[in-house]
C-alpha cells in the first residue's frame, strides 16, 4: 500500500512539474511575442490554479484550471468534477462557467471525452474532459443554472464509438 502511495505522489509531482514547465514556456512566448509586436504582453491578470483530490478508485487526481495563454484569444479552463452513481448507472459532469449564458455554451460528447466551449464577451472557456467511464452519448442531458453546467450520461458497458452535440436547457 505504501508503495502505491509513493508512486501516486511521484506521478502528481511529475504532472505538476510538467505543468509549470509548460506555463513558464507559454509566458515566455507570450512576452516575447508582445515585445516583437510592440503590444502589451498581458493586459489583465492571469488566473491559474491546481485542484487536487482523489478519483473514484482512491487514486489521487490533479486538475489544472484557469487562463491558458494562447495569444490574445486565450481561454480559461473551467473547474469541473465528475461523479458516478453506480446504482442508477449514470455519470454526472459538473462544470463551473461563471459569466456566460446557456446560449453561449457548446457541448459535444464523443468517444471518451466531452468538449465544452463557452464564450461571452471577455469570458472564454474551453475544456476537453476525458470521462472516467464509457458513456452512452445518446443519453446526454444538460442543464445550466447560476453559472453551473450539469451534464448527465448513462454509463455504457461497451466502448463508446459515437459523437453527439448536446443541447443545454
Amino acid at each position: 500500500m505504501e508503495q502505491d502511495n509513493r508512486r501516486y505522489l511521484r506521478e502528481i509531482l511529475a504532472e505538476l512539474d510538467r505543468y509549470f514547465d509548460e506555463f513558464e514556456k507559454t509566458m515566455q512566448d507570450t512576452i516575447r511575442a508582445a515585445i516583437d509586436s510592440g503590444t502589451a504582453a498581458v493586459s489583465k491578470p492571469v488566473v491559474s490554479g491546481v485542484a487536487m483530490g482523489f478519483g473514484p478508485e482512491g487514486k489521487p487526481s490533479v486538475q489544472f484550471f484557469g487562463d491558458r495563454m494562447v495569444g490574445p484569444n486565450g481561454y480559461r479552463t473551467p473547474i469541473y468534477e465528475q461523479s458516478m452513481d453506480e446504482s442508477h448507472g449514470t455519470l454526472r459532469l459538473t462544470v463551473e462557467l461563471p459569466g456566460v449564458e446557456k446560449e453561449n455554451i457548446e457541448v459535444s460528447a464523443r468517444e471518451g471525452s466531452v468538449l465544452i466551449t463557452a464564450e461571452k464577451e471577455e469570458r472564454r472557456y474551453r475544456v476537453d474532459v476525458p470521462v472516467i467511464r464509457e458513456v452512452d452519448v445518446e443519453s446526454a442531458a444538460a442543464t445550466f443554472h447560476n453559472g453551473i453546467l450539469s451534464l448527465s450520461f448513462s454509463i455504457r458497458d461497451k466502448n463508446n464509438k459515437g459523437y453527439r452535440r448536446v443541447s443545454v436547457v
